[in-house]
């Protein structure tokens, strides 16, 4: 992994955005973390949005513009012939761990239009020489009627929409890709999958438009494997930029390897996750064994934890009777400390509150003093620190 940093730290240094912001070469991944600096997103979209996109002018003519959105802007991302090239030889290894090839038949049923999901299936099933229907979301009995006519062994698309693709009579494919929403990290979605399609092969993913793909489920793996012949994957405290040791929750940080047009360092996504190195699965040995679970935003210290309220999200995820709405009151105790109150909007009763409360200690390493079930949280406020109000 060290070599291709350094390659690619070469290859970087005439580059416009980070001329003089990088050094030629590390020594070790803590040197590259000590001295080469995190990119966030705003960035990103400040120089796409300048006239010619900026300091991210592309050297060679890109062959593919989607555009995706990021905040109020539509932000280009580009891919020149050799960023496919590397990004279907990635996918290539997958599909053949997956034993998809020619003779296959893929219905891809993501999005095409601001989506890159559809197109990329599409293009890396196409190159592999599996038969592909570009079908995208919707008409589901339409969609259930093609995928019989034509012998679908390979579906992708959100597993939401997979369920009532196969209640219409849709073939139960041999693999399923799912994406779109929380998957492994949903486990009473994920049980349903299991169930309506209890022979396949499902694969969990996780992407951006920015970074085409990060990470898959690989088989025989836990959680999903980082291409990291394609990206080199950190994982740092999101209020001090440090890195956390292996194992510790965090905000994900990419570095392309490979990319020629729109190459991205140390670039912070945003999203909350945990590392681990493993054994080679498949070749590769970076795992985000909890996928992404959460945002990091409006982070607040409670009990002397770090705690991200997005990622209290995945503790409701499937629960029977909650909404999914959820607020943190933090006030203090009498005798000092704080007092955490979870409030859950919902009709949850029981043994599922007692699930709840160990979710949420699993999740957050810190435990609730107590679980308020209301009715109708009245606003979408996350946090209501009372500590603040009583100073």
């Amino acid at each position: 992994m060290l070599d291709a940093l350094n390659a690619q730290l070469s290859r970087l240094q005439a580059h416009p955005f980070y001329e003089g912001r990088l050094p030629r070469s590390v020594a070790s991944a803590a040197e590259f973390a000590e001295r080469v600096p995190l990119m966030t997103r705003a960035e990103l979209v400040a120089e796409m949005n300048r006239p010619g996109y900026g300091a991210f002018a592309p050297a060679v003519p890109p062959v593919r513009v989607h555009l995706t959105p990021m905040g109020a802007s539509l932000v280009p991302i580009l891919q020149s012939a050799a960023d496919l090239r590397a990004i279907v030889a990635a996918c290539d290894q997958h599909l053949d761990a997956c034993g998809i090839g020619p003779g296959d038949v893929c219905m891809v049923t993501f999005g095409y239009h601001l989506f890159v999901a559809g197109l990329f299936y599409q293009t890396q099933m196409e190159a592999r020489g599996v038969a592909c229907i570009a079908h995208g979301p919707g008409e589901t009995e339409r969609a259930a009627r093609v995928a019989q006519q034509c012998g679908v062994t390979v579906l992708a698309g959100n597993p939401s929409h997979a369920l009532k693709l196969i209640e219409a009579g849709c073939p139960v494919p041999r693999v399923f890709f799912a994406g779109g929403e929380a998957f492994t990290g949903n486990a009473a979605l994920y049980a349903r999958v299991r169930e309506a399609m209890p022979g396949t092969l499902l694969i969990d993913s996780y992407s951006l438009s920015e970074c085409l793909p990060v990470a898959r489920t690989f088989p025989g793996g836990t959680g999903v494997h980082v291409f990291d012949e394609l990206l080199y994957a950190e994982v740092i405290d999101p209020d001090t930029g440090m890195p956390v040791a292996e194992g510790e929750r965090g905000e994900l940080v990419l570095t392309h390897l490979k990319k020629e047009v729109q190459p991205l360092v140390r670039y912070r996504t945003g999203d909350l996750t945990v590392l681990e190195r493993t054994a080679p699965v498949h070749g590769r040995t970076v795992s985000l064994p909890r996928v992404v679970f959460g945002r990091a935003d409006s982070m607040v210290k409670i009990k002397g934890v770090k705690v991200y309220p997005s990622e209290l999200k995945t503790v409701l995820l499937g629960v029977e009777g909650a909404t999914g709405a959820y607020r943190l009151v933090v006030g203090s105790k009498e005798h000092g400390g704080d007092h955490l109150t979870l409030q859950v909007e919902g009709a949850v009763e029981g043994s599922v509150i007692e699930a709840i409360a160990e979710r949420f200690k699993r999740q957050t390493l810190i435990h609730a003093d107590a679980i308020e079930i209301v009715g109708k949280l009245e606003d979408g406020t996350l946090v209501e620190d009372q500590r603040r109000q009583s100073t």
